[in-house]
């Protein structure tokens, strides 16, 4: 008869995106996981296979509350100006915050697997298209609305704006004071007038 799970998955997994978030997926054991999450090392393959797995698992459980889901959520049917200020003032406050000097788990693991793991480039390309879809169809309506200038073409701005955000994210994490990241921010909104 299997035993039953004494632990809360959601709660183990919550724990694991703290390791994962500070050390990186290399750089964090299985050793880690288990002092951090409270749980045995068994339980941690019967759970979630193995790191690999639960790591995919962090990453879909961190983007719930990242500052891009509001920016994906509402692409369709938010104001479109409205949440691109609301996404980069997002970052602008996750940055003046402890884990602003850990930047974005998304980011810092794109740039630490994407060149070595084939299936996690994929997941983070596919997620990086969403984030550029999500401003595309945020700048088209607000191009037809006019609230957002037409004389730039809406992919290129999409594009543009992707990269603002990214950079703004790495740059956040040596933490060169509430200044330069708000210039950083204003430079990529003022591309929407």
């Amino acid at each position: 008869m299997a035993r039953t799970k004494e632990f809360d998955t959601d709660d183990v997994v919550a724990k694991a995106i703290d390791v994962f978030w500070s050390k990186g997926f290399e750089a964090t054991s299985i050793s880690d996981l288990v002092e951090a999450m409270g749980i045995n090392r068994g339980s941690i393959y019967d759970t979630f296979g193995d790191k690999a797995g639960l790591f995919e698992l962090v990453i879909q459980r961190y983007q719930i509350d990242a500052p891009s889901q509001r920016l994906l959520d509402n692409a369709e049917t938010g104001d479109p100006r409205e949440e691109i200020e609301i996404f980069f003032n997002a970052l602008l406050e996750r940055s003046d915050c402890p884990e602003g000097l850990r930047g974005c788990l998304i980011t810092n693991s794109i740039t630490e697997l994407a060149a070595r793991d084939t299936k996690m480039a994929a997941h983070f390309k596919a997620g990086v298209k969403r984030m550029e879809d999500a401003f595309f169809t945020l700048i088209k309506r607000g191009q037809e609305t006019g609230d957002i200038s037409p004389w730039r073409e809406a992919r290129t701005l999409a594009r543009s704006l992707l990269a603002s955000a990214q950079g703004l994210i790495v740059v956040s994490k040596v933490e060169p004071g509430k200044e330069t990241l708000a210039d950083i921010a204003a430079t990529a909104l003022s591309l929407l007038d």
